[in-house]
């Protein structure tokens, strides 16, 4: 657990703990698992969660023979609804960076994410989520989110599951 203090647009100082950000992240329907892992990083005022996206937000049918025959390779089938995916975090990145915003009226909170660890069936999607409450490039905040999730895929976290 790691504390991130700010400034908000009221003039006043919040203090914030990365374990009650992981309680509100775990309350979404978003995600089976949410993990705080923002130990692991040496970066002040970021928060790292290790999160797996519940299985029942895509619910995958595996398509019978019959349709790849008629629409192509299962591969290319199994890189559309990757895709979705992706499309669907990065949506929940954006609401919850919203949201965030919203609630501690500071608007230098940028949030982002990157799959690490998907199976064959997609039904058990890996990612880290990374939030940040400093005003620093979203190229930076991107590369940081893509080092720790090659961590987490390598398993040489602690908290790899």
């Amino acid at each position: 657990m790691i504390k991130v203090s700010f400034m908000n647009k009221n003039n006043g100082k919040t203090v914030l703990k990365s374990m009650d950000i992981e309680q509100d992240l775990r309350e979404s329907a978003d995600f089976e698992y949410v993990n705080d892992i923002s130990n692991s990083i040496s970066q002040k005022n970021i928060m790292v969660f290790d999160c797996k996206l519940d299985e029942t937000i895509f619910n995958i049918e595996d398509p019978d023979e019959e349709f790849y025959e008629e629409f192509g390779m299962d591969a290319e089938y199994f890189q559309v609804v990757f895709n979705d995916i992706k499309i669907y975090i990065a949506d929940m990145c954006l609401d919850i960076e919203h949201d965030l915003r919203e609630e501690y009226r500071f608007e230098k909170i940028r949030v982002s994410a990157e799959i690490y660890d998907v199976d064959e069936t997609i039904t058990d999607v890996k990612f880290v989520l990374v939030i940040s409450f400093m005003d620093s490039p979203r190229k930076q905040q991107a590369d940081l989110t893509r080092v720790v999730a090659k961590r987490q895929l390598q398993g040489s976290s602690k908290y790899f599951n």
